[in-house]
């Protein structure tokens, strides 16, 4: 089984990273102005592909019953031939945005062989390529710019050169740590009306939420302290990464949260696993944003198995 591929100050490291490059991914103003070289629809985009000596990923559109959603795929060292999958979240989702409509810092026409050159874009090993629907757009990266992190790009169909913003390459070169999901749940608090929990061996609660967020028995109206307590914990359950592998024969369900709203519809879900054998990161989590059985935090499952017995 894989080992959780995140720890401690790197984890903390790539969510600062992410967070920022989501922060200024959002402020659209900085793009607004600069030099658009191509302008598609995000939904033409079928894929993006990073190339780099020691990383390479792709970051494809899928469709499944729910719809249309981002997936990653990364391969991380030169020798490796270890497939890590994993679901696109916010950071990764702006960037294809960025990429679909591509503005660059600097246009700067028709290179010279010289300054493909000076460039650092002969023989370039760095590559990022956008599919889309009818064509496929792909760009060499070179060297940094202007002595700042910002890189040249060079797209030899055309022979144009660019210089692109740092943030267009690094989540890239990062991979999962910048680009996957972090949330179990794209819906609102506020939308959740009951919740249904099951564990193994038939147990079952079904529990409604009151305006004011207390929890009762369905059609009751007395408030439930120890079960509003549980889905507190529930609900700070995290993700702690992805390429799970949990042993089949020894990985048991703890819990299954279903949500949903005022009209009985379901808003979403998600399963605590615990593998019994695993000598690190034992505890595994699924959610309708997951798609696959991701790393759960350790210490915050913890405290959800050790409040079941608070409420079953």
């Amino acid at each position: 089984m894989k080992t959780l591929k995140v720890h401690g100050a790197l984890f903390v490291l790539a969510v600062v990273g992410a967070l920022l490059t989501w922060t200024r991914d959002t402020t659209s103003e900085a793009d607004e102005g600069r030099p658009l070289v191509w302008e598609r629809d995000t939904t033409d985009v079928v894929s993006v592909h990073y190339r780099a000596p020691d990383m390479d990923v792709q970051i494809q559109r899928r469709t499944d019953d729910t719809g249309s959603f981002l997936w990653g795929i990364e391969i991380e060292g030169a020798e490796s031939t270890d497939t890590l999958e994993y679901p696109v979240g916010a950071p990764g989702t702006t960037l294809v945005g960025r990429l679909a409509n591509l503005r660059v810092i600097r246009d700067l026409g028709r290179l010279s062989p010289e300054m493909v050159e000076r460039f650092g874009l002969v023989d370039a090993t760095e590559t990022v390529e956008v599919e889309f629907v009818d064509e496929r757009r792909l760009l060499a990266v070179g060297d940094s710019a202007f002595g700042g992190q910002d890189r040249y790009a060079l797209e030899s169909a055309t022979g144009a050169g660019y210089v692109i913003a740092a943030d267009i390459t690094r989540p890239l070169s990062i991979g999962e740590g910048a680009l996957r999901e972090r949330w179990l749940h794209r819906f609102m608090d506020d939308e959740v009306a009951t919740v249904r929990i099951t564990v193994p061996g038939g147990g079952a609660r079904e529990m409604a939420r009151t305006e004011d967020g207390a929890w009762t028995e369905v059609d009751g109206d007395i408030p439930d302290a120890a079960f509003a307590n549980f889905m507190q914990r529930v609900d700070q359950l995290a993700i702690g990464g992805y390429g799970a592998e949990p042993g089949p024969l020894s990985t048991q369900s703890l819990l299954r949260v279903d949500y949903l709203d005022a009209a009985g519809e379901r808003l979403g879900f998600v399963e605590l696993f615990h593998d019994e054998l695993a000598e690190q990161d034992p505890y595994f989590i699924r959610s309708e944003t997951t798609r696959i059985v991701a790393f759960a935090v350790t210490s915050l499952a913890e405290r959800v198995r050790e409040g079941l017995g608070e409420v079953f």
